[in-house]
């Protein structure tokens, strides 16, 4: 059964079996903005405060939940949580909330209770466009990663790409000298690096060592190695050559055509042959010559066709003297004609 009390005309007040009050301030006419004024303190000693309207206005600048806890953080008998529910209807309702079983190390500092944001039993992102951290950053992930998963060709934002290659475009490679790299930002800055500078030649100043790829430029592979701006050796596939020697399937031979291959042994040294040495006939490598011209000095010795001498051993000395050294067996026949 219902009691109304009625306060300055239609509004009224009915105290309803159950223990049920009701402020109407309708007037009758189901008019919602009358209000009901507390002049004072109101305090709410139930177990629950439902609030029906649509907006809510709160001038306290602070809002304190889990007031009066006197335990050491919040207690096992609140879930250690304490926050914002948000209904979503048919979906699991939101939630932000202080969990005080998370723990945590950061910087060399650790704690208990941090927040989270969640749907149903789910973490979910926050979104905002930065933050300030008042000092040093420090995330942790235990054994995950920071990752920018999702995002469309972050690394484009990090380095020139042109044609899905890191390029210098003529500013510089690099986009923003403060942006994080993501993984693949990394590995393709590495093969442009490799790939135009870094791989190819190693050097201080103006000497060096540079590798050449036929692949790359069509020229036989090769190693170079300069000293002071000069190529002094050079490693190929078939042979090798240090300044103008080169060394190829057991043959020693100059690189310069006409130039001179020289054995020496300075002071009283001699240059020794340790097995049978054969000399080709003439014409030889690149040379149509068959009898080559007087040096300078001293005396050349070939081979070719053997002449009156019987040997096809043939001298020709810095005096322009050319002939045949002759052999034992026409020497004794020489000596005995003449």
């Amino acid at each position: 059964m219902s009691k109304v009390l009625r306060v300055g005309g239609d509004y009224k007040v009915i105290i309803q079996d159950g223990g049920t009050i009701t402020l109407d301030t309708t007037n009758g006419t189901n008019n919602l903005n009358g209000r009901v004024v507390v002049t004072g303190s109101l305090e709410v000693k139930g177990t629950t405060t439902t609030v029906n309207s649509t907006t809510v206005t709160v001038a306290d600048n602070i809002i304190v939940l889990s007031k009066d806890n006197i335990a050491a953080g919040i207690p096992a008998s609140l879930n250690y949580r304490s926050g914002i529910e948000i209904e979503r209807g048919s979906l699991v309702n939101a939630f932000m909330v202080y969990d005080e079983q998370i723990s945590w190390t950061l910087g060399g500092t650790s704690g208990q209770g941090t927040w989270t944001f969640e749907q149903g039993s789910s973490t979910i992102p926050i979104k905002t466009n930065g933050i300030v951290a008042g000092g040093p950053l420090y995330l942790q992930t235990g054994a995950d990663v920071v990752t920018v998963t999702g995002t469309v060709d972050y690394e484009e934002g990090i380095l020139t790409y042109v044609g899905g290659t890191v390029t210098d475009s003529g500013s510089g490679v690099v986009v923003d000298d403060d942006g994080i790299p993501n993984t693949k930002a990394m590995v393709d800055y590495v093969d442009y690096v490799l790939g135009s500078s870094f791989q190819a030649r190693i050097e201080e100043n103006n000497t060096y060592v540079e590798t050449n790829d036929f692949e790359t430029d069509g020229l036989p592979s090769n190693v170079e190695i300069g000293v002071d701006g000069s190529a002094v050796a050079n490693f190929y596939t078939d042979r090798t050559e240090f300044n103008d020697i080169r060394f190829a399937s057991g043959e020693i031979s100059t690189t310069q055509s006409n130039g001179n291959l020289v054995l020496s042994a300075p002071g009283t040294g001699t240059v020794k042959v340790r097995d049978v040495l054969e000399i080709s006939s003439t014409p030889g490598e690149d040379d149509a010559l068959l009898d080559p011209a007087a040096g300078v000095d001293g005396i050349k010795i070939y081979s070719k066709d053997q002449s009156t001498g019987g040997s096809g051993l043939f001298f020709v000395n810095k005096d322009s003297t050319a002939d045949e050294i002759i052999s034992r067996n026409r020497a004794l026949i020489f000596s005995m004609i003449f």
